[in-house]
C-alpha cells in the first residue's frame, strides 16, 4: 500500500518550505524515519524545541495508523514525555507502532531515539476517519 499525504505537510510535505521533510517508511503497524534537525528548529542553544520532537513523533506515528488500518488517523490525543535532550545536528530513528485499533479509533506509540537510547516517547490515540488514498 501506498500512503499519499499532502506535499504542503508540515511533517512529511516535501514542498513545504517551513516544514520537516520526514520521510517515512512503513510496514505492517509500524513506521520509521529518520532525521537529523537542522538549527532552524532549536528552541534552547543546541537544544531541538519540544513542539518539533512531538510534530516528528506524531507525523511518523499517523504513518503507522495509516499502514496497520488502510485508513486516515487524525490525532485526538497525544502525550509526550521527555527523556533526554534531543540535539540539533545529530541523526535520530523515529519510531511508531500501531498497539492496537478498531474501526473508530488506534491506539499508537512512538519514540526517538538516538544509539538505542529513547530522548522522548509518546502515545497517541487516533480517530480513523476515511481510507487513505492509493
Amino acid at each position: 500500500m501506498q500512503l499519499a499525504f499532502s506535499d504542503m505537510c508540515f511533517g512529511c510535505g516535501k514542498r513545504n518550505e517551513c516544514g520537516l521533510k520526514l520521510s517515512i517508511s512503513y510496514s505492517g503497524n509500524r513506521a520509521k524515519s529518520k532525521k537529523i534537525f537542522e538549527e532552524r528548529f532549536q528552541g534552547w542553544n543546541g537544544i531541538v524545541h519540544g513542539g518539533i520532537i512531538t510534530t516528528a513523533i506524531d507525523e511518523v506515528m499517523a504513518y503507522a495508523v495509516g499502514s496497520a488500518t488502510g485508513k486516515t488517523g487524525v490525532t485526538a490525543e497525544l502525550t509526550i514525555r521527555f527523556k533526554k535532550p534531543v540535539k540539533i545536528g545529530e541523526e535520530y530513528d523515529i519510531d511508531a507502532e500501531v498497539v492496537e485499533f478498531n474501526k473508530r479509533k488506534a491506539v499508537v506509540r512512538g519514540w526517538i531515539k538516538r544509539g538505542g537510547t529513547i530522548h522522548a516517547e509518546g502515545r497517541g490515540i487516533y480517530v480513523l476517519l476515511r481510507e487513505v488514498d492509493r
